[in-house]
């Protein structure tokens, strides 16, 4: 089977990537990139466990996830009988502090699901997988699941605050490197006109501390380091992860 995770940026691709890897053993396949579901000028990248396959694509920021799902629906209704393109499970992850009101961006989902005419018996909810219906171009049904996780944003419950705060406990002088980089993202913009959002602080947080640390953009270094962070125990500080398992 099919499954999808559409998430807003490139640093939300990479460590979902090395999250459902380490926490839910999914596995990264050179073989298995043909065909992937690419927004323009994003990433996107499949992920093996036995015979399903899950891509995770970023979509370019919030605004655009709509965009991403019409992509993943689209894609559905062009299945071919065998349905070998479908998805079975679809999952939006995004933060409360970039989406505006829970509600408003709930209802702009609705009004996607209803352009593919898909049907669904119970409301769109958050965190809560939503069984749907729809039907391809020729006729055929397909039953799939649907997961909008709208994340309550706090710092420390951060994909990025907990890769530094490991990152921290395993090195004293990064440590110290991770807390000179807080200190400066925290004053440096006091009239807030970048730094518009805890979401915007957080993320310019972990970018400063690995400009520093890979200056150069090696992938490699920074590839390194995400591998090495205990993935598996961010689930027990964030517990809506833990509906990824279900894909």
């Amino acid at each position: 089977m099919n499954k999808i995770i559409l998430c807003e940026g490139s640093t939300d691709y990479f460590l979902l990537q090395y999250y459902m890897r380490a926490a839910y053993h999914w596995n990264d396949d050179k073989t298995i990139q043909n065909n992937i579901l690419k927004m323009p000028k994003q990433k996107s990248r499949n992920l093996l466990k036995n015979s399903d396959i899950l891509t995770i694509m970023s979509v370019g920021g919030c605004s655009n996830l709509g965009n991403g799902l019409r992509a993943a629906l689209n894609r559905n209704y062009l299945s071919p009988p065998s349905l070998s393109d479908a998805y079975s499970n679809i999952a939006i992850v995004t933060d409360r502090d970039e989406v505006g009101t829970e509600q408003t961006f709930i209802q702009s989902i609705v009004q996607i699901l209803a352009e593919y005419n898909v049907t669904y018996t119970t409301n769109l909810t958050n965190n809560f997988w939503l069984s749907c219906e729809m039907y391809t171009q020729t006729g055929i049904r397909i039953d799939f699941s649907l997961l909008l996780m709208i994340i309550p944003f706090e710092e420390n419950g951060a994909m990025e605050t907990f890769l530094l705060k490991a990152v921290g406990n395993d090195d004293p002088y990064d440590k110290n490197i991770i807390q000179e980089c807080a200190r400066l993202v925290d004053r440096i913009d006091p009239m807030q006109k970048y730094l518009s959002s805890r979401r915007y602080i957080t993320k310019a947080k972990f970018d400063t501390y690995f400009s520093i640390r890979t200056p150069a953009e090696q992938f490699s270094q920074r590839q390194d380091i995400l591998k090495n962070v205990k993935w598996e125990e961010y689930t027990k500080l964030q517990t809506c992860f833990q509906q990824l398992g279900s894909l």
